[in-house]
């Protein structure tokens, strides 16, 4: 395929978004909208503190003692490791649904087993990546907010108004550490995991391709980024739009059905109480079950986009990838044109 520009790609990841999820199928939408939903929300979960277990030690410690400071500390020990295995496991989860969805808008199916075991062995490799990646950030942070930090207590140590400068220098350091962290989130998801994943190259190999690229079209390359962060406010707002229609098409039937139970039965007797809160229930159920699916199926729609966005992009300069996106011509042998002179 050829070479797309940050523009040119937004209409080829309309149509294959388009083409994944038309017709409309409710169960279609609700599975890929948990595919891409969880592969987004993978970049959300950062590992809990570890250093942190001697803090409640020291807050129970003073007000508990005997029995029922070992059991409080006890209790905290438990949510926290309850706490850090879910935050493994969703880490795992997303980052395998990563891979998922991103085979899934590439070859243009909706088969989710298939693709969760074709996927299997660039797991390891990529979430090995991705560690890597969280601790040049944990390493990059504290360079970034060292010295704002001790600005910021030498002032307040000696009574300065110079705190206030310290304050912000403090907030353009997260800023900017923020700033890095997105940036490099999006290279290393649509630039390196294409390699990982399609090429089946190792994390240097496909780091030191993804690089080669921005090195060829730095413009082009910041570009994206800047149309990819344009498009994420405009989805955005969509979303939001589309989030406010859900809650009345879902809310308004329900309410008015809870409020007509309300009238008719709160003078009657226990059973009509019974009949009226149980209905409430059944009503919150619904209401609930409307927003899931409603979220699900919003996810779907724009994370898919986001998903083809990316892939169209980086197919022109990547040709395995854009073999995959747009197939080229087959060849027919024998049937080759023969030039003779005579």
């Amino acid at each position: 395929m050829r070479v797309l520009s940050a523009t040119e790609a937004i209409t080829p990841a309309i149509d294959r978004a388009k083409a994944l999820l038309q017709p409309f199928v409710l169960g279609r939408w609700l599975k890929l909208g948990l595919v891409a939903l969880l592969a987004e929300m993978s970049g959300q979960f950062a590992f809990p503190p570890l250093g942190g277990s001697s803090q409640p030690h020291q807050h129970f410690a003073a007000p508990w003692s005997g029995a029922a400071g070992g059991a409080a500390i006890l209790a905290i020990a438990v949510v926290a490791v309850i706490g850090l295995v879910l935050t493994l496991v969703l880490f795992y989860l997303g980052s395998r649904m990563q891979l998922v969805l991103m085979d899934l808008v590439a070859t243009r199916t909706t088969l989710v087993a298939p693709a969760w075991h074709r996927t299997a062995s660039r797991t390891w490799r990529w979430i090995g990546l991705k560690v890597l990646c969280f601790l040049a950030f944990v390493i990059l942070m504290g360079i970034l907010l060292a010295y704002p930090i001790f600005l910021l207590a030498h002032a307040f140590a000696q009574n300065k108004a110079g705190a206030v400068g310290g304050f912000a220098l403090f907030f353009v350091a997260i800023f900017l550490a923020v700033f890095v962290a997105a940036l490099v989130a999006w290279f290393l998801r649509d630039f390196v995991l294409p390699f990982i994943l399609f090429g089946d190259a190792r994390p240097g190999d496909a780091l030191r391709s993804a690089v080669f690229i921005a090195r060829c079209e730095p413009g082009g390359v910041l570009f994206y980024f800047f149309m990819k962060f344009v498009l994420m406010l405009a989805a955005g707002i969509a979303c939001e739009l589309c989030f406010v229609l859900a809650v009345l098409a879902c809310g308004i039937p329900t309410g008015a059905i809870g409020a007509a139970m309300w009238f008719l039965l709160r003078h009657s007797g226990p059973l009509a109480h019974a009949i009226m809160y149980g209905g409430f229930a059944l009503l919150g159920v619904v209401f609930l079950t409307g927003m899931v699916c409603s979220i699900l199926c919003i996810s779907a729609a724009v994370l898919i986009f986001y998903q083809s966005y990316a892939l169209y992009f980086v197919g022109g300069r990547y040709p395995q990838l854009g073999n995959l996106l747009e197939p080229p011509p087959p060849t027919m042998p024998g049937l080759e044109f023969q030039y003779d002179p005579a």
